[in-house]
């Protein structure tokens, strides 16, 4: 009876892995065009959709005797019956009455009016806006995610979210949880940013469909399909640091239901770049491959996935000379060395009734390989991640499509081995092992009356041979209280098992000594939050305001205190002593024919006990100003970004213990960020020009004590900017459609 009241009172958040008698189609006018924001709506029905970016929609629950009315301002309105079997390609003509001029710009980044929860979709205009080499450099024009440096040595660059760490985003590929477990730091480089169609932000509790482990948003990825990219998409990139890439992603149509679709990276630094003359690379040497082939069956019924992944990353860092595959245990250079190996295969299976239009079922899964050897100085660290996933999902209504639920279950194994020699006497030297294994139920419940509100309530109920039940309820609201105003609201709980040593593998790049005060426990959270999203027109132009705010609360956390003293690194569990809260608010507009403007501030307060005293967690800006103006000529023939990043002070670890020569200020100085790209359009591709770090600020002096890299007051980790000076890079795409 117990778990039968668990299984029901499950919710399972809004995403629909297949969807029943699903419709989808492109809107275009007679010239080819898409028409971005055209409207699709069932005849009779409160039921409808928008097209995106790509003047493309999907639209679920239609039936074959349903009528669709596809309309579009300036043109002239069309009813016409569903096709299921292929995608649809509609054409509107334009209205002959006389209309004054106007243009509307589709935005490549904008919020997802649909959705239950704060949801940004960022396009693939958007992340061309920037060179996005990899997953990591993929927000830089988004506001709702920072960037940063981890350390003075690695060149890993974080995200953070509501101004938490990225390692409580759960960040999916296609609804598969992917980036997580030992790859949640170094993980953001993995996805080359040629595969990326869009990005969907999701700020706060999200879906529980993909699990348990959001915590403070979801960030899911969706790469180019089989069915719909490019047949030859290619993109070379150079930059001033002599960093090289090639990227090519290429379609191959098998039959009217089969097509594969291969995507290729390759990239490599191995110049040594010292801008700062302390002797060590400010970015490590790097050479990577990256090759993804999968095949996609669409049949009447039955639609399938499969796909593999095959990767190979090394890197070396450190001081000036040390090479690839050098030996740290025995190297009178100090260095840094991370090789990665991954092998993934992952996939999805579903199943549509046509006589049955608001029943489906889908099955996802993912079975990986990873293995990671390096470490830094004498500190030698091998660790290997061995992941089987499945998830289950079956959706249909309750009496009327008003009412739906989604349920279902789902499977994650996880096998970590992991060894650490810190190389002295009172550090962690120590053989990790650790095997999860968590079945889990879901349910999830949606009320949708209309398209002014829309209610989502849902949990899942997952068993951990280690830590027991989770039970993991969440809640969102979406409400149109008046027009062109849309108020969002949302609360769930999430858990995750933290992994100390590959999260704060920045440590490593001192002299500090790690100690475990406590037996490793789940950390375990409350998000909950509120959005307003505002949309208007002034001077026939859109104008868009949306301000959030969440607060996240912590019943448990893994501290990594850095406070207690300057030689250590102390592990603990901190029960009910870490809260953040997160303010943004952003406006977007565009100020004249071509030139779009959107402009945030964010606000984050993010209290931590550390050496016994709740305070400003350590190297994050309470206070950060974000900036864009983005202009395109007609056609995109031309096309000019600029973003600019203000990043307010940050409270620098207690170093008061150390040497007086060697101690750090309480806080950093603020500092600017700009970036800027240029870019040619061609009926074939593009060509761009672009920098980061065009200002050139960098962190003064960001390694303490260089000089002698094993001694005792050596730290490359206390790292608030950036390390490496302006970069200018220039790159090619060319496209065969």
């Amino acid at each position: 009876m117990k778990s039968t009241i668990l299984f029901i009172g499950c919710l399972f958040a809004p995403a629909l892995l297949f969807a029943q008698n699903s419709i989808k189609g492109q809107v275009q006018s007679a010239s080819n065009e898409p028409l971005i924001g055209a409207s699709i709506k069932v005849l009779a029905k409160d039921q409808g959709v928008i097209t995106n970016l790509d003047g493309k929609f999907e639209l679920e629950n239609v039936a074959k005797s349903d009528r669709l009315v596809v309309t579009y301002l300036g043109y002239e309105p069309d009813t016409i019956a569903p096709v299921f079997e292929q995608e649809m390609h509609i054409t509107l003509q334009e209205s002959g009455e006389a209309m004054d001029e106007v243009t509307i710009r589709g935005r490549s980044e904008s919020v997802v009016e649909e959705a239950p929860f704060l949801n940004i979709l960022i396009s693939e205009n958007e992340l061309q806006k920037a060179a996005c080499c990899n997953l990591s450099e993929s927000f830089e024009t988004n506001a709702s995610v920072d960037v940063s440096f981890a350390d003075a040595v690695t060149g890993t660059k974080m995200i953070q979210m509501m101004g938490l760490d990225g390692r409580y985003v759960l960040i999916s590929r296609e609804g598969i949880p992917n980036i997580r477990g030992l790859n949640s730091r170094l993980g953001l480089t993995y996805v080359p940013g040629t595969w990326i169609q869009s990005i969907d932000v999701g700020k706060g509790a999200g879906s529980v469909i993909n699990g348990y482990e959001s915590m403070t948003g979801q960030i899911n990825v969706d790469l180019f399909k089989p069915e719909s990219m490019d047949t030859w998409y290619l993109n070379g990139y150079l930059n001033s640091f002599g960093r090289m890439e090639i990227n090519a992603n290429h379609q191959i149509p098998i039959s009217d239901k089969w097509s594969t679709g291969l995507l290729f990276h390759v990239s490599q630094l191995s110049s040594e770049i010292d801008g700062n003359d302390d002797g060590f690379m400010d970015i490590p040497k790097t050479r990577q491959v990256n090759f993804l082939n999968r095949y996609k069956y669409d049949g009447d019924r039955l639609m399938a996935q499969i796909g593999f992944n095959l990767f190979m990353s090394d890197n070396a860092g450190g001081q000036k000379g040390f090479d690839f595959n050098s030996d740290l245990s025995s190297s009178s250079m100090y260095g840094y060395e991370m090789d990665t190996r991954k092998a993934e295969i992952f996939g999805k299976l579903g199943m549509i009734y046509p006589d049955k239009p608001t029943q489906s079922w889908g099955f996802q899964y993912s079975l990986s390989y990873q293995d990671f050897n390096g470490g830094a100085g004498r500190r030698i660290y091998q660790g290997i991640e061995k992941t089987v996933y499945g998830n289950f999902i079956y959706q249909n209504i309750l009496g009327s499509s008003f009412h739906q639920y989604k349920t279902g279950a789902s499977f994650l194994y996880d096998d970590f081995v992991e060894t650490f020699d810190s190389n002295s006497a009172t550090g962690l030297d120590t053989a990790m092992y650790r095997t999860e294994k968590v079945p889990g139920l879901f349910f999830e419940y949606n009320f949708i009356p209309n398209d002014r509100l829309t209610l989502v309530a849902g949990a899942r109920t997952d068993f951990h041979n280690l830590f027991g039940t989770y039970f993991t309820p969440r809640v969102h609201a979406r409400w149109e209280a008046i027009p062109n105003w849309t108020l969002r609201g949302s609360i769930g709980k999430g858990y995750r098992t933290p992994n100390a040593l590959m999260e704060n593998s920045s440590v490593w790049i001192s002299s500090r000594e790690l100690v475990y005060n406590t037996e490793l426990q789940p950390e375990e959270s409350w998000n909950m939050g509120l959005s307003i999203a505002g949309n208007f027109t002034i001077d026939e132009r859109p104008l868009s305001i949306v301000a959030d705010y969440f607060y996240t609360d912590f019943q448990n956390q893994l501290v990594y205190d850095r406070d207690i003293s300057s030689e250590l690194l102390v592990i603990n569990n901190l029960h009910h002593g870490s809260y953040a809260n997160s303010f943004q608010v952003e406006v977007s507009y565009p100020l004249t024919e071509g030139l779009d403007a959107k402009a945030a501030y964010k606000h984050y307060e993010m209290m931590m006990t550390t050496n016994g005293v709740l305070q400003q967690m350590p190297l994050q800006s309470q206070d950060r100003f974000f900036m864009n103006l983005s202009y395109a000529t007609k056609y995109d023939k031309w096309k000019a970004d600029m973003t600019l990043n203000w990043n307010g002070p940050m409270r620098i670890p207690n170093t008061s213990d150390s040497p007086v020569e060697f101690q750090q200020p309480a806080e950093s100085p603020d500092f600017f960020m700009l970036n800027g790209q240029v870019s040619r359009g061609f009926r074939w591709g593009s060509i761009y020009v672009g920098g980061e770090n065009i200002l050139n600020f960098k962190q003064s002096n960001p390694i303490i004590d260089p000089e002698n890299p094993f001694g005792s007051n050596f730290d490359a980790s206390m790292t608030w900017g950036p390390i490496a000076g302006r970069v200018i890079y220039t790159g090619v795409r060319y496209k065969i459609k």
